[in-house]
């Protein structure tokens, strides 16, 4: 019988070793596959989760717009407790930021507009901030208001129309954040980490791991003494790269459980206009240089408690940017250590609300945090908004007033002396914030720790 064998011009058959090996290969490379689609996947469920809202109007107000042609330009707008369109939404404004980023990608220059800055508005469809949606009905232009006015009656459109104006440069993304809902999204991501230069709370200086409750401190305490509205800035928008790089991570992508609780979290509390949340880290976190500088306005309210700008070197910060030139000096005048400490300051607290006890409760939370509290009691009338009445002698007071109640738009008594009257209209959201860290009275702060 014949035996039958391998042709002698057959090729060789692969070894073991070497099929095992290919198919090693192919595996890993499928598997890289799926990782990649999956955390694509999971980063564009993530972005489906946040509320779209139209507020982009790219032509209106903008100078030389083939000039800026490729610039980005992010207005983000950070909101007190339970606002962005949120349940329970107050529709209070607590920051805005306008960062532009050149084509070039050369530098980010974040300009930090104060909520009490006088404007003219224009007039705008009226914004429902609980539905996050605009109704049928226009708002008639007003003259000499608050910039958070804009915001509160037209709602996203309606603030970007007006920094547009201002400022000549067209806003290419918008986002609307309610900072607590900070403390939800670190916490479906166990925790965040970042750099504090100086101790905040129970977050110590120095490079440490935060949970949601610390997030949410680091991101709306005020400093004391008074710090600049840039360094808060500086701060909230660290905080946010920082979480917003959490959550595009590998191990957050690759976990269902994170992805989901995260996602949640972040629909909850943010609105978008042409910004996902890879764009906003693109953004906050390049390589290019990055600097925070305030708005150039008036240091003391004025008689419609309102931030007067100043114009001319409001102009020249603008037209730099416009026009990618070196940025000019701002000499717009920031708080000094010389401000009141909490136990200098004693305030009349009304309730103009139609929440019973509401006077009470904040007078009681003010106690809390070191201030002395005079009359508690209820307004002659209700009120929507909410003030803080003073008199030129109390400015320091009342700035200080004004930082641990955001929601309060400070008025200015021009003929009174000794006033300070913190008056509780159906706008206030409940915020009542620590000035400072809680060993603020213990002596002179130690130096801060460098970030870079």
């Amino acid at each position: 019988m014949r035996r039958v064998g391998r042709r002698a011009d057959a090729p060789p058959r692969p070894s073991r070793a070497r099929t095992v090996g290919r198919v090693a290969v192919a595996a890993g490379a499928a598997l890289v596959f799926l990782l990649v689609a999956g955390g694509w996947g999971a980063q564009r469920w993530m972005d489906s989760t946040v509320r779209t809202v139209s507020a982009l109007e790219p032509s209106t107000g903008v100078v030389d717009a083939a000039a800026q042609a490729g610039d980005e330009n992010l207005l983000m707008l950070g909101t007190a407790s339970g606002t962005s369109g949120t349940p329970g939404a107050r529709n209070g404004t607590d920051t805005v930021v306008l960062t532009h980023v050149p084509a070039d990608g050369s530098r980010a220059v974040a300009v930090s507009f104060p909520t009490a800055l006088e404007i003219n508005r224009p007039p705008c469809p009226r914004w429902d901030a609980a539905a996050a949606t605009y109704l049928d009905e226009t708002v008639p232009a007003e003259t000499r208001t608050s910039l958070a006015s804009a915001y509160r009656v037209g709602g996203p459109g309606c603030l970007v129309r007006t920094v547009q104006q201002m400022s000549g440069i067209p806003i290419t993304k918008f986002i609307a954040l309610d900072v607590p809902g900070i403390a939800g999204m670190v916490d479906a991501l166990g925790g965040v980490e970042m750099c504090v230069e100086r101790p905040i709370g129970t977050v110590p200086a120095g490079t440490s791991r935060l949970d949601g409750a610390q997030a949410a401190l680091v991101a709306q305490a005020a400093g004391s003494p008074p710090e600049p509205d840039t360094v808060l800035v500086d701060r909230r928008q660290r905080l946010l790269a920082a979480t917003f790089g959490e959550a595009l991570s590998a191990s957050t992508l690759l976990s269902p459980t994170a992805t989901r609780d995260f996602a949640a979290a972040l629909g909850r509390s943010m609105l978008a206009d042409g910004a996902g949340i890879q764009d906003v880290l693109r953004l906050l976190t390049g390589e290019a240089e990055r600097t925070v500088v305030p708005l150039p306005v008036g240091s003391v309210p004025n008689t419609r408690g309102n931030l007067d700008l100043q114009d001319a070197e409001a102009n020249r910060l603008f037209k730099a940017l416009r026009e990618h030139a070196p940025l000019p000096e701002v000499t717009t005048p920031v708080a000094t250590a010389s401000g009141p400490e909490p136990a200098d300051v004693t305030v009349n607290v009304l309730n103009a609300a139609d929440r019973t006890g509401l006077a009470g409760q904040v007078g009681d939370s003010l106690r809390a945090l070191g201030f002395g509290v005079g009359e508690v009691g209820n307004a002659a009338e209700p009120s929507t908004d909410t003030v803080l009445r003073f008199s030129p002698d109390r400015a320091d007071a009342a700035g200080l007033l004004g930082r641990v109640v955001p929601a309060a738009r400070l008025l200015q008594d021009p003929a009174g002396t000794s006033t300070l009257q913190l008056v509780l209209g159906t706008s206030f959201d409940g915020t009542v914030r620590a000035p400072a860290a809680d060993d603020t009275a213990a002596g002179p702060a130690a130096d801060p720790v460098s970030c870079a």
